[in-house]
């Protein structure tokens, strides 16, 4: 370490000006900071103790040493920049640099040190280095930066949308819950979206008006209230919200709310609703069918007879006779009652016929085939979109293809021959259902007349042209083949039937199936 002469005169002035001031020379070796004073060939030519003790030197050899030469391999890079900052002009002009290095020390110990040099521009031969410890404001800024990763990681992955806005209505929090739930992107929340712009108007202002007040779960806080939302393509959604105020000393400053999605529960709710229906409407059934068994083989025989008996007559009368068409009527008449016995039986399951692998495809195809030339549909488009390869089913494609039929028919009555008819079938994810769908542009089923539609002799149309035991023979043929049928509709909207029945899984090597 050469220069001791040189670097000894310039710590005898310095020292001579801090001789006039000891308070401040008391200063300076007191501190906690180190500070040192370094000519402009980087020598050091002054060093307090805190300095000393960072660089792990003692003050006799640190004077005229080079910071160089006191900095270990891992900072040199520190001397670069010092040198690069002095002899740039723009350095110069800002006379102020920081750089923060760690320094390891004696005991193994790693300290955080921020460098700041001063270079005051009233002495341009020397500059200042100032040696701060932040090892504990590290310390804390990585807890803070983990407990902040670990709350903010907390909050993205709940499934429930979480925002917070300040008390302007600006956005500071937006979750990947809810952007899911609302579809927009964190860019465009915090871009454009204010937090009123959720709501239809006057629902955010009642919220925080709820949220002031004592009687919604306490002051600041509004618990397990359901409302809707408007999503990014202005759709509503129904969700669960709880939410509050945030205070800082007495003082609002930002608003957070939780938003649980009602949707999939809704769904929920309603399939046991209409499982209940179903249900209900199963008990029903098998009372009616009970009572429609006894009715019909009590008319059975007398309609038979009613039959035989006007036939005979009108042989008797021979053709031409004045009587002959009051008779065409009795008989023509008396075949409708058999019709409706014949449906009375099905619906009550008095009927066996036998059971085999169906393809529902098949049903469809055939079904459509026989109806497509009746002028009832000479006005209507038929779109047919069955899956290939569609997993069979057990069952007796006679009786299926009258469910069908009926569905069918109602659909095209329903929009008076003009109109799309829409059948698909699939099979379910699960690889267990295979389902047709028959949907219409009709007028759809009004709300007042879905719990009625399944029941025997119920219908909409005019005397005479049907019996209301169409769909309650279709359904009764669905429950027999183990099957669902549902229905769904919107006024206006037109109406969709749904018929899943169980797959059967075929043993190609054994010719066995499986249910």
């Amino acid at each position: 370490m050469g220069g001791q002469s040189q670097a000894e005169k310039a710590l005898a002035e310095i020292t001579r000006d801090l001789g006039s001031n000891l308070y401040l020379y008391q200063i300076l070796e007191e501190t906690p900071n180190g500070v040192m004073v370094v000519n402009l060939q980087h020598q050091i030519i002054y060093a307090n103790p805190a300095a000393c003790h960072f660089l792990s030197i003692s003050c006799n050899e640190i004077v005229a040493a080079s910071i160089a030469e006191v900095l270990d391999a891992e900072n040199a890079g520190l001397f670069r920049l010092i040198a690069d900052f002095l002899n740039s002009p723009a350095g110069q002009k800002m006379s102020r640099f920081r750089h923060e290095i760690e320094i390891k020390g004696e005991d193994g110990q790693h300290t955080d040190i921020d460098v700041v040099l001063v270079y005051p521009p009233s002495r341009p031969d020397y500059y200042l280095l100032y040696l701060i410890d932040i090892t504990a404001r590290k310390k804390l800024e990585a807890e803070l930066r983990r407990r902040n990763t670990f709350f903010h990681n907390l909050i993205d992955s709940s499934v429930d949308g979480i925002i917070a806005a300040d008390m302007k209505g600006r956005l500071i929090l937006f979750n990947q819950g809810a952007q899911a739930l609302l579809g927009y992107s964190e860019e465009e929340a915090f871009g454009s979206l204010h937090v009123t712009g959720l709501y239809n108007e006057g629902v955010a202002y009642e919220l925080i008006k709820r949220m002031r007040s004592d009687d919604y779960g306490g002051k600041g806080r509004l618990l397990h209230h359901e409302l809707m939302v408007k999503n990014r393509d202005e759709q509503m959604i129904p969700v669960r919200f709880s939410g509050g105020i945030i205070y800082d000393r007495g003082q609002e400053i930002a608003t957070f709310g939780i938003f649980t999605d009602l949707r999939a529960m809704q769904k929920i709710e309603e399939d046991l609703e209409q499982t209940h229906n179903m249900l209900m409407q199963s008990e029903k059934m098998a009372g009616l069918g009970r009572l429609a068994a006894g009715v019909a083989h009590e008319i059975n025989n007398p309609m038979s007879g009613i039959m035989l008996y006007a036939n005979l007559v009108k042989e008797a009368l021979g053709d031409g006779h004045p009587s002959g068409e009051d008779l065409d009527v009795i008989i023509h008449e008396a075949e409708r009652c058999k019709v409706i016995v014949a449906d009375l039986l099905e619906f009550s399951h008095q009927t066996t016929y036998d059971m085999a692998l169906v393809d529902l495809n098949d049903i469809v195809r055939k079904t459509i085939g026989v109806l497509k030339n009746q002028p009832l549909f000479q006005n209507i488009e038929m779109q047919l979109d069955l899956e290939d390869e569609l997993l069979p089913i057990f069952g007796n494609s006679i009786r299926l293809n009258q469910v069908v039929m009926n569905i069918v028919v109602n659909a095209a009555q329903a929009m008076a021959g003009q109109g799309t008819i829409r059948i698909f079938s699939r099979t379910r994810a699960s690889r267990d259902i295979v389902e047709i769908v028959v949907s219409d542009t009709g007028p759809g089923i009004q709300e007042d007349q879905f719990e009625k539609i399944f029941d025997p002799f119920y219908t909409t149309k005019e005397p005479g042209e049907g019996t209301g035991l169409g769909l309650s023979v279709s359904y009764a043929i669905v429950k027999e083949h183990k099957g669902i049928i549902r229905v769904t509709s919107q006024p206006g909207g037109g109406a969709v039937f749904s018929l899943r029945f169980p797959a059967v899984m075929e043993n190609l090597s054994g010719g066995n199936h499986e249910q």
